[in-house]
């Protein structure tokens, strides 16, 4: 009984060191459309809520077609772009500062960087929304040569930061 009690207790100390190692073991797994998606927003998630795919066009006149997951305080949006293969060595803070913009955020707190999501180039900002009194932290991303990811956290910091850190998303081949 002794040795039995022993195991136990090293397989709950093994569980636990590896689950410290790996963000908070909150991982969420999505899909919608042709994509499948990972994210640890450091808090268990059971709350996912996909939105019907939306076909739109920019003023560019590229058509994209655009798919938004909804999970614990989150919203992930990817944007699969029609004929169009981006540079995905290309800057996208432009994009989050004018994401910010668009959802009202005082332009005299935005504040936008560089940063790599899911291994590929992208940016991250923030900016506090009056209307909300709340600061929106947003993040862009490539997914693919012709798909562009959104991340959208409102009030929480540290959940974006999580979200940048553990979000893998993949594209089924078409």
């Amino acid at each position: 009984m002794k040795i039995m009690a022993k195991f136990f207790v090293i397989i709950v100390v093994a569980l636990a060191v590896f689950c410290i190692t790996v963000a908070s073991c909150a991982v969420t797994t999505f899909e919608t459309g042709p994509f499948n998606g990972s994210i640890d927003l450091g808090v268990p998630c059971k709350n996912i809520d996909n939105k019907e795919p939306a076909h739109g066009e920019l003023i560019s006149g590229l058509n994209y077609t655009e798919y938004v997951t909804s999970l614990c305080g989150a919203a992930i949006d990817l944007m699969k772009f029609n004929n169009t293969s981006f540079d995905l060595n290309g800057s996208l803070d432009v994009g989050v500062k004018s994401d910010l913009l668009d959802m009202g955020a005082d332009k005299d707190t935005i504040l936008v960087y560089r940063h790599v999501v899911d291994s590929k180039p992208g940016a991250v900002g923030s900016g506090y929304v009056p209307k909300h009194d709340l600061t929106l932290y947003v993040s862009s991303f490539y997914v693919s040569p012709n798909t562009v990811g959104h991340i959208y956290v409102w009030e929480n910091q540290t959940k974006m930061v999580s979200a940048l850190k553990t979000i893998h998303i993949t594209e089924a081949v078409q």
